[in-house]
């Protein structure tokens, strides 16, 4: 048992070592009586001799609830010390004009924003299924090559002690209240609250939107990362 324990831990130990993950600040603005805008400065440092690399979105963010096999950096919410597991306050942009869409009143301008960012991501997608037969990709379904990419797309790789920087941009709304089955969240303005990120790197649950070269490839790759990779906390700022 105690070999076993030995083990385990050598193994976490090697795997947590290779690269470090910190929040360097939190910028806090309010832009409106209904809206606090944040910016989480953190950075990624590769801590070995060796170039690593994984799959990583690394400019947005996702609640640890909502978190099962993410490309996005995953947080966690503490409230006085106390993680509280609520799907919130903050959501993770699917695309990046999101957030214009959603602060527009004029209908019509609303709907020609709908209209030209459609119109912008199905371009994106005829030109990368395009690209992929192009370079003698031998799938047929759209879907799957698509979904392949973007994935691939999403590779980081850093050099030998490479430090990466990184900025994820997010809005609260200033809602306190959050209830989700049968989970209650309060976000109390007297409170302490930190936040801290995790990325959940992933290459071994990636069989579907990966060929079987591609897949056999990156599982046998002792430098293309998988496991989760916890950052510092850092107070984050839900007073009035």
């Amino acid at each position: 048992m105690r070999l076993l324990q030995y083990l385990l831990f050598f193994i976490t130990f090697t795997v947590s070592s290779q690269i470090e993950v910190t929040i360097d600040s939190i910028i806090s603005v309010d832009i409106s009586s209904k809206k606090r805008a944040f910016s989480i400065n953190y950075h990624i440092t590769n801590t070995t001799d060796r170039e690593l690399s994984f799959f990583l979105i690394p400019n947005t963010l996702i609640a640890n609830s909502a978190g099962s096999l993410t490309l996005f950096p995953v947080y966690k919410i503490y409230q006085n010390g106390i993680f509280e597991d609520v799907d919130g306050p903050f959501y993770e942009k699917i695309y990046k004009e999101q957030e214009e869409i959603e602060e527009t009143d004029d209908v019509e301008k609303r709907k020609k924003l709908i209209e030209e960012i459609t119109k912008k991501y199905t371009l994106e997608y005829n030109n990368i299924i395009e690209a992929y037969k192009k370079n003698g990709g031998t799938n047929t379904d759209e879907a799957w090559i698509y979904k392949n990419q973007k994935l691939l797309q999403s590779i980081i790789i850093l050099k030998p002690n490479e430090t990466k920087n990184y900025i994820i941009k997010t809005n609260w709304n200033k809602e306190r209240y959050y209830k989700i089955d049968d989970k209650e969240f309060y976000l109390n303005e007297n409170d302490k609250f930190e936040i801290e990120l995790s990325l959940s790197l992933d290459k071994l649950n990636r069989k579907t939107s990966l060929s079987m070269e591609e897949y056999s490839k990156f599982e046998k790759d002792n430098n293309f990362l998988h496991g989760t990779f916890t950052s510092n906390k850092m107070e984050i700022n839900f007073g009035e």
